[in-house]
This record gives structure tokens, C-alpha cells and sequence, in this order.
């Protein structure tokens, strides 16, 4: 899939193949990718999703509610940054003596009874989603990210997936950059992200290129594209500049740090925000070897969907005289 509307990953645990498919079908109109996962299964599936917005439990999944209960605590200790929304019977919410275990009263970020699609719903706007990013924002950073792909690499070609809404604060492959972003209505951080050996295998030969400094071709590719990229998020979306340095200057820049576990793969920006998330591939049509661009926008410090509506109209005009004049410019 390549269509620009971000989608929310989330890990479906439902014992009932009904429970499961009744909440497939809810989550096609509702922007949610749902990954239905067997008890047996679990571990894996986390090792694989490192992108995920949330989960849902069934209170019975594994066969109890003490088993659904030992689930709620695992994933607490593994990822205790995606939200758990807990799925009821109606057995268990009319009779009032039938108490939950403590993790499925402590653990879950919000729960709901089944068959009520409506408290479902409000449960994940409040948890899973709780941030829209404009379309005309999410097409404009794919447009001039595969721009930039495609004038790296020529020879290669370039898809996107569905852009993503993430929790998760895993890191993807082992090369990553950072660069800040500040506009008069986002503060924030560009972040790509790559596996190191898939890119090096796809990168032109040259005079002088050994085994041992492949890595810092790697190194120098992805900081070119992390600074054209921020380039062109800079002249599209900077907006009023007068008003962003005036607003800069009367107000105290607050900072958060940075938190990275290199052994836990873990990257924290201070912040609950979700992450805005495309992933690209790049593909030699002679070999078929593929490698993926994971990049992401997390507005941690700042944001204001109604001052990127302000820009959209300058944003527009930017993009026009961009590709009218063929023009790159450089940081």
C-alpha cells in the first residue's frame, strides 16, 4: 500500500476467531491495520513489530482471564508505552461478582464491553490515535522525501508503504540520524533509520571501497538524505519566518533529552507523542535486493494542527515554484 492516510498498526490477542474477525472488519473504516496474533505466537510478533500504536486484549486470551491477565503483565514489562485496550465479555461486565484479576484492572489504558463499537471507538481516539496529522502534511513529506530517494538514487527503484502512527520506541536497524525541526507550528525531530548491510549491498561500486569503510558510505548517504529532506521540510513548511523568530525570542526554548539504550534498542524523545512514520524501499530491479528508509516525525516538543493549516497555503505555493523551477537546494 502506498496511499498517504496514516494507518495505526495494533496487535489483535483474541482467542474467538469471531471476536477476531468482527474486529478486522472494524478497523478497515477506521484506519487500523490489526494484526491478529496467536498465544503462542506473542513473543514473536513483538520481536517483528517494532511500529506498533497499541494492542487489543480479549479477556479471556489464552484461555482465562488469569491467562489474559499473565499477557497484560508481560506486555507491561516488554512495552509498557503501547496502550492496552481490554476487551470484555458480556458475562463478565453484567455479573458484578465476577471480579478481574489486578492486572486487567491496572494494566489496560482503557476498556470496553464487547458488542459496544461506540466505546471502542472512544477508547482508541483517546489512547491509540490522539493526534491528526493533516493530509496535505503527510503527502508533502512523502513528495519531497521520494524526490530526494529518487535523485540519490537513480538506478533504483522507489516505493513507500502506508504511513504509520506509532508508539513504539524501538529502533530499527543500526544507522540512525537526528536532526531538529522548528517551524511556527511544530518543534520536533526528523529521524531516519536504517539497516546497515542491505544498503551497502545496493550501493555502486567505486575506486578505493573496501569491506572495512563500507559502513561510513552508509554513513554519508543517509546524512545526505537526512539533510535534504530537512531542507525541504524547511523551505515548505518554515511558514512565517518574522513570526516564528519572534515567537522563538519572547518564550523560553524548552528542551527534553534525548534517551537511547543501544542494547534494548530503545529510543525515548521525552515525550508520549505518537510518531509519524513512512517507510521506503529501494529496490535494484537487476538483482531484486531491497532495502527499507524508516523516517519519522515526532513533534515532541511542539505542535499545532491549527498553525499547520496557517502554512498549507504557502506550503502549496512553495511545492509549485519548486517543481517548476527542477531546482534542489542544498544545506
Amino acid at each position: 500500500m502506498n496511499t498517504n492516510k496514516p494507518v495505526s498498526k495494533v496487535l489483535l490477542l483474541e482467542n474467538d476467531p469471531a471476536h477476531a474477525e468482527a474486529l478486522a472488519q472494524f478497523g478497515d473504516p477506521h484506519r487500523l491495520e490489526v494484526v491478529p496474533v496467536r498465544r503462542d505466537a506473542l513473543a514473536a510478533a513483538l520481536q517483528t513489530h517494532y511500529d506498533l500504536a497499541g494492542v487489543l486484549l480479549g479477556d479471556d486470551f489464552g484461555g482465562s482471564r488469569e491467562a489474559a491477565a499473565a499477557v497484560a503483565i508481560a506486555l507491561e514489562a516488554e512495552r509498557p508505552e503501547l496502550p492496552v485496550v481490554l476487551r470484555r465479555s458480556r458475562e463478565a461486565a453484567a455479573d458484578a461478582s465476577a471480579g478481574r484479576p489486578e492486572a486487567l484492572r491496572r494494566v489496560p489504558r482503557a476498556n470496553w464491553v464487547e458488542g459496544d463499537s461506540e466505546a471502542l471507538r472512544a477508547a482508541l481516539d483517546a489512547h491509540v490515535f490522539s493526534q491528526d496529522y493533516p493530509d496535505p502534511l503527510v503527502d508533502g513529506i512523502a513528495d519531497m522525501t521520494l524526490g530526494r530517494l529518487r535523485g540519490l538514487f537513480a538506478d533504483l527503484e522507489v516505493n513507500w508503504d502506508t504511513p504509520e502512527i506509532v508508539r513504539d520506541r524501538i529502533i530499527f536497524g543500526e544507522v540512525l540520524t537526528l536532526i531538529p525541526i522548528e517551524t511556527a507550528w511544530c518543534r520536533g525531530w526528523l529521524l531516519m533509520q536504517i539497516a546497515e548491510m542491505p544498503l551497502i549491498e545496493l550501493l555502486p561500486p567505486r575506486e578505493g571501497r573496501d569491506v572495512a569503510n563500507d559502513f561510513r558510505d552508509v554513513n554519508g548517504v543517509l546524512a545526505e538524505l537526512t539533510n535534504l529532506v530537512w531542507g525541504a521540510f524547511r523551505n515548505r513548511y518554515l511558514g512565517n519566518g518574522g513570526a516564528a523568530d519572534a515567537a522563538g525570542r519572547s518564550r523560553a526554548q524548552v528542551q527534553v533529552p534525548l534517551l537511547i539504550n543501544h542494547r534494548r534498542r530503545y529510543l525515548s524523545f521525552g515525550s508520549d507523542n505518537p510518531q509519524l512514520c513512512i517507510k521506503y524501499r529501494l529496490t535494484c530491479p537487476g538483482t531484486g535486493r531491497e532495502v527499507t528508509i524508516d523516517q519519522r516525525f515526532v513533534f515532541s516538543l511542539g505542535w499545532s494542527r491549527e498553525g499547520f493549516d496557517e502554512t498549507a497555503a504557502q506550503a502549496a505555493a512553495a511545492a509549485r515554484e519548486e517543481q517548476a523551477s527542477g531546482e534542489l537546494e542544498l544545506f
